[in-house]
């Protein structure tokens, strides 16, 4: 195997964990826009309140997402024979990733990815996914 046939790999193992999370991510956020779309109708302080929980729910699950993804990415072993100056890539495949991928949060959620990559060692000191809510 190449180094750059070992950069694919993980680039590609690194692509499917990111689009499975993407398509957890988009369902969350259909949820809370369907809450929002009801809120904004019924003008219901109880149903509000109810929504508000829901939301909450929601956020949780969000996070759970990024934890699973950020667990299953540092469980991905990178190739020894990968080319360090290569790997050095890998934290920017990953942020652009997930940015793309996260942004289907819509308007009421952001996501910024945070990444810690050991060139010398080959791994992921941290993978994290920061999210700032706006509702």
């Amino acid at each position: 195997m190449s180094d750059s046939q070992g950069l694919d790999q993980v680039t590609k193992a690194f692509t499917k964990l990111i689009d499975d999370w993407g398509k957890a991510i988009d369902g969350i956020a259909k949820e809370i826009e369907k809450l929002e779309a009801a809120g904004e109708k019924d003008g219901d302080k109880k149903a509000d309140k109810d929504a508000d929980k829901e939301k909450e729910k929601l956020k949780k699950e969000a996070e759970e997402a990024n934890k699973e993804l950020a667990k299953k990415i540092l469980n991905v072993k990178i190739p020894p024979k990968v080319d360090p100056k290569q790997a050095i890539k890998l934290p920017d495949i990953l942020t652009k990733n997930i940015t793309k991928n996260g942004v289907k949060i819509g308007d009421y959620g952001s996501v910024k990815p945070d990444i810690d990559f050991d060139p010398k060692k080959m791994q992921f000191k941290k993978v994290g996914v920061t999210w700032t809510w706006e509702w």
